[in-house]
């Protein structure tokens, strides 16, 4: 993510080592005390304290450490008109989820949360491909649109292929079904029958979050009553792109 943080920053016009920076320290609250999302603490707030620790031990530029956490605080919360450097790591951000080392991403992801593949993980699939989808449209600077249409196809075609190889090895019969909710279209990942052979019924809504609108997608078997939710950020359409 710094890396393209970087060379976003260089074709907009924002300084590449404080983009870099930016993209750097913008997930290390992740890992704040050496384990995967611990605590109740956002990791936002965390990652300022880290990037704050960081940049006092090695004599970094006040300014700096003020402009990355004011753009890590912008994302998080969600505002409406980003500075610069919050538009490259808007951008950046969202480009690490897309094409081959944004799928590698994504089972990494899986594996420190202890999970493989599974019905859980094919459901959470809906959000990727979604993103994939609107992530041309949804970014915020002309360099970021420009990648993402390059690397946006390579998400959608690798999902609906692992699909299809899951489902001729007999694993798992999950398809892709576009659901029109809220002006958007969502491409839904379900199984087109509960294991018990129950009809699964899907309701979507959506609620305003701490961070963004936020889309809950449940699908429930009539037969067993087994349940699956998810939520995720609504697609942030209708950036104004500084040319």
């Amino acid at each position: 993510m710094a890396k393209f943080a970087r060379e976003i920053g260089r074709s907009e016009g924002v300084d590449p080592f404080t983009c870099y920076l930016a993209g750097l320290f913008h997930d290390a609250g992740k890992f704040a005390g050496g384990k995967y999302h611990v605590g109740d603490t956002p990791e936002e707030e965390l990652s300022i304290q880290v990037l704050t620790e960081f940049g006092l031990k090695h004599g970094i530029d006040g300014t700096i450490i003020h402009d990355v956490a004011e753009a890590i605080q912008q994302i998080y919360r969600d505002d409406p008109n980003l500075t610069p450097l919050a538009r490259v790591l808007f951008d950046a951000d969202n480009l690490d989820k897309l094409g081959p080392l944004g799928i590698a991403s994504y089972f990494v992801k899986t594996g420190l949360r202890g999970s493989g593949i599974s019905e859980e993980i094919l459901y959470k699939l809906t959000v990727e491909l979604t993103y994939a989808r609107y992530a041309p449209l949804a970014l915020a600077t002309k360099s970021g649109r420009e990648l993402a249409r390059l690397n946006a196809p390579f998400t959608i075609r690798f999902i609906y292929d692992l699909l299809d190889s899951l489902r001729k090895s007999g694993l798992y019969d999950f398809r892709v079904n576009e659901i029109v909710f809220d002006g958007l279209t969502f491409d839904v990942v379900a199984p087109i029958a509960c294991s018990c052979g129950g009809e699964i019924k899907r309701r979507i809504w959506k609620i305003p979050g701490k961070k963004c609108v936020e889309i809950h997608l449940e699908h429930s078997c009539s037969g067993c009553n087994n349940k699956n939710e998810i939520r995720f950020c609504r697609p942030r359409l209708g950036f104004a792109v500084c040319v």
